[in-house]
């Protein structure tokens, strides 16, 4: 059973003989996270000295084999916790290492690998496809224990979440509104969850309006980002820097910013795709068709087909790697994420038609 849907996973863990090795990772980064914690729950009971619990970044190898081997008293399970494990950040025999240490577990022993902010795959032709730095690893996980991905929903399926955790803190808000704030949100879970908890608080008990929504809810539409990366691509650095103050303008709490990142990294990502499509002489519905885009994503085909005539392949790629780059330090480093992407669309702005940065 290599790879399970969440709730198959806890039903899974629910059982008498429980998988001992087990990796989530997902674009819905908040049921990564609620996931993680009915796990330890289901396992440990909540008693948070039931497992322990290790850096991705910088695991300690000799503390991880001999945690792997410690027998509990009171709990049936000795539950390993290992949080965004990066590739990078460890040496290969490290890499190696560790997968032994996890071969040999004993009967107790179960290793949760949970990828809280680090991504661990990209989506190619509408399908998840893990990162090259990644395949060891999955690898392991496919043939000895359980993958589970936690892949981001649709509006219809949040707006139901959305209205039943409303519902939970004594307020209402209508279908529509729910679907709304989803769709508001770009279906990103936590950032729908930071926009809740504000509407939540303001209704106090009271109906969530449309109101409450346009006053409090920090809207991210695809459509100004595609004028954000042309903008960037156009070489308009202080109308790039003045648009980013406008969507910003509402919040700049990092989870705005992130769900910012993600919008702007999808427009560059659009753009990518249909430069490719234009380079092979192909029509919006033939790269709408080849990249697997929903119905409601058409238009960002179209808008990109329009705006990529003048940027280069080299200097798409280039923005595309800094976007990933930018998301990767506002996910592991203290530095404020507002910042990263003022810095990120600073580098953009100096990329030049063959790639290359321009340091000034």
């Amino acid at each position: 059973m290599p790879n399970l849907a969440p709730a198959d996973l806890l039903r899974e863990i629910a059982s008498e003989k429980p998988p001992q090795r087990v990796f989530i990772c997902g674009e819905d980064t908040a049921a990564v996270v609620q996931l993680e914690k009915r796990i330890l729950k289901k396992l440990t009971d909540g008693d948070p000295l039931a497992y322990s619990a290790f850096d991705g970044q910088a695991p300690d190898l000799d503390r991880m084999a001999d945690a792997c081997a410690f027998c509990p008293m009171f709990q049936p399970c000795n539950v390993i916790l290992l949080h965004d494990l990066d590739p990078d950040s460890v040496p290969a025999a490290g890499i190696d290492t560790m997968l032994k240490i996890w071969s040999d577990l004993p009967s107790q022993a179960i290793v949760l690998v949970v990828m809280r902010t680090l991504p661990a795959y990209e989506i190619k032709r509408g399908a998840p496809v893990f990162l090259q730095k990644f395949k060891k690893i999955t690898a392991f996980f496919e043939k000895q224990g359980v993958l589970c991905i936690c892949e981001k929903k649709n509006a219809i399926q949040l707006g139901k979440q959305i209205m039943d955790r409303a519902k939970r803190h004594g307020c209402e808000i209508s279908r529509q509104d729910a679907e709304l704030l989803a769709n508001r949100c770009l279906c990103d879970s936590t950032l729908i969850q930071s926009e809740l908890d504000k509407l939540i608080a303001c209704a106090d008990g009271e109906q969530i309006t449309r109101a409450m929504l346009d006053a409090l809810t920090a809207e991210l539409p695809d459509a100004d980002a595609f004028r954000l990366a042309r903008e960037i691509t156009a070489g308009h650095g202080a109308a790039a820097l003045h648009m980013l103050a406008d969507l910003t303008a509402k919040s700049e709490d990092t989870k705005t910013i992130l769900g910012l990142l993600t919008i702007i990294s999808n427009a560059f990502t659009d753009l990518y795709r249909a430069k490719l499509g234009a380079g092979c002489a192909k029509q919006t519905d033939a790269v709408t068709a080849d990249f697997n885009y929903p119905k409601n994503r058409e238009f960002a085909v179209r808008n990109a087909m329009r705006d990529c005539a003048k940027i280069s392949l080299p200097q798409l790629r280039t923005c595309v790697r800094i976007l990933r780059e930018t998301d990767k330090s506002c996910k592991s480093t203290r530095t404020p994420p507002r910042l990263l992407l003022e810095q990120a669309i600073v580098r953009m702005l100096r990329v030049q038609r063959d790639g290359t940065e321009v340091l000034r």
